[in-house]
């Protein structure tokens, strides 16, 4: 992938993004409702929030910073509000600055949204999903050579203690291995959608909380699987598709949204 790809601006090489509406929420929203917004599922697919005071941008808000907050909160994390778990990063991008701008701040914040403003106003965001269309169906390099490492449970592991693992290893996939050894995978938006569910709060509100559920009995999906020699382009074809968070490789490799932009296109 070209430089000059990067350097294009937000609006001329991702212009599918400011058709959409400015998803936010307000400081005093509870985190349920939030919460509700990431965790739909494929119907509506949100990698994050921006917290708007009025028309000013005070905050950011992913699954990620959800998860974290009812890990320490497992008592009434319910009854909280978006101004008590978003990030204050006050982190924005403006429309006609190059796209290797916002991937910057990917970078350095590692959350894989930023909002995105014209003139000054916040008008979009841009998420590192958005950013797959640039590679889509272009870039011949095999993802084998993109893949992180899996990292992986077992079915009888506790959603707490899977939670932990993804928010120390700073991963949104993880392995379930059963006792054949064969893989699933479940995703932060999995975990979340069960813990804003009526049988998810009401687990969490009983004397072992999280520690009471195995991830097993989640409802986690059969992961869909490409060759080491797949190229990048096609890789992001399918990553393009919602209910396709992600793609295994043979080897115990898997590759994600963000191997696929940041390894293979954004090289600073």
């Amino acid at each position: 992938m070209q430089l000059t790809e990067l350097e294009r601006p937000i609006r001329d090489i991702v212009p599918h993004i400011f058709k959409r509406p400015v998803l936010s929420v307000n400081p005093a929203d509870s985190l349920l409702q939030v919460g509700t917004f990431l965790a739909i599922g494929p119907q509506i697919y949100v990698d994050g929030l921006v917290v708007l005071d009025g028309r000013k941008l005070v905050g950011r808000i992913g699954g990620h910073h959800i998860i974290q907050y009812i890990l320490q909160h497992q008592e009434g994390w319910f009854q909280s509000t978006a101004s008590q778990i978003m990030s204050h990063d006050p982190s924005v991008v403006e429309a006609s600055e190059p796209l290797s701008v916002a991937l910057d701040i990917f970078k350095k914040t590692r959350f894989a949204f930023v909002p995105i403003t014209i003139d000054g106003r916040v008008a979009t965001s841009l998420s590192i999903r958005d950013v797959l269309r640039v590679v889509a169906g272009k870039d011949v390099t095999p993802v084998g050579e993109l893949s992180s490492q899996l990292v992986s449970v077992k079915y009888i592991t506790s959603i707490e203690k899977a939670l932990e693992l993804m928010l120390e290893k700073r991963i949104r996939n993880l392995a379930v291995r059963n006792e054949s050894d064969n893989i699933r995978i479940i995703n932060d938006r999995r975990i979340l959608e069960f813990l804003l569910s009526y049988e998810g709060r009401r687990v969490i509100a009983g004397p072992m909380g999280l520690d009471a559920v195995s991830v097993d009995l989640l409802d986690i999906p059969a992961p869909k699987y490409v060759k080491q020699s797949t190229s990048a382009g096609i890789a992001a074809e399918f990553l393009c598709d919602v209910s396709t968070p992600c793609l295994l490789l043979p080897n115990d490799s898997i590759v994600t949204p963000w191997d696929i932009v940041m390894k293979r296109l954004f090289k600073p």
